[in-house]
């Protein structure tokens, strides 16, 4: 074996730091907590939604293990609206509800979890769950609205809650939402660049709305 081939076998020297940051691996290991707790709190075999929200949050969990470094990072509150936005559908439980949910809203939720696909796609490297600069994404679903994670984050609540109408579904969206509205009002404030990006976008997550 030459040495060229031993060269290119080697991960990336980022991938190799991502993943002996304790930073990175600890928190993902309670994000896969939390992701599991919420498929075993739901019926078997789980519903499409259901299957496609656990693997929405995988994928955003391995993004968060090997994010790029940030240039700055906010605040302790900031950090922890965020946490709190970001696991507090965790206690959401559908007790076998989306498995009978009518067609409607299950294509809402199947629209939102598409869209949120290619949003976290998009943002690639540059995912976080603490606000912090990672770099300004542009292009993708974010030339035409500046949060397209939680538009579409939206989206697929909104047709949860429309499959699974109970108190404790509407409570917990109900916090979800303030949660992220703070936390994307905050988020704004600490990327480099973003005055120039909000002048040539103007929404952040319904065009025309907000």
């Amino acid at each position: 074996m030459t040495a060229a081939t031993t060269a290119i076998r080697r991960p990336p020297r980022w991938l190799t730091r991502a993943l002996l940051k304790p930073g990175n691996v600890l928190p993902a290991m309670v994000w896969m907590f939390l992701v599991a707790n919420q498929a075993l709190n739901s019926a078997f075999p789980p519903s499409p939604s259901t299957a496609g929200l656990v693997l929405i949050n995988t994928v955003a969990m391995i993004l968060f293990v090997v994010r790029r470094d940030p240039t700055k990072v906010a605040g302790k509150i900031d950090g922890a609206i965020a946490l709190a936005g970001t696991f507090s559908v965790s206690f959401l439980k559908d007790a076998g509800q989306l498995q009978d949910a009518e067609l409607l809203p299950t294509l809402i939720q199947a629209a939102g979890v598409i869209g949120w696909a290619i949003a976290l796609s998009t943002l690639g490297r540059s995912f976080g769950v603490v606000p912090a600069d990672r770099g300004l994404v542009r292009h993708g679903p974010y030339r035409f609205i500046r949060h397209p994670i939680y538009a579409f984050e939206t989206l697929f609540f909104i047709g949860y809650l429309a499959a699974v109408p109970t108190p404790r579904t509407f409570i917990v969206i109900a916090v979800w939402a303030v949660l992220q509205v703070v936390r994307i009002i905050r988020e704004e404030r600490i990327i480099g660049g973003y005055d120039e990006y909000r002048q040539g976008v103007r929404w952040r997550l319904i065009p025309f709305v907000w």
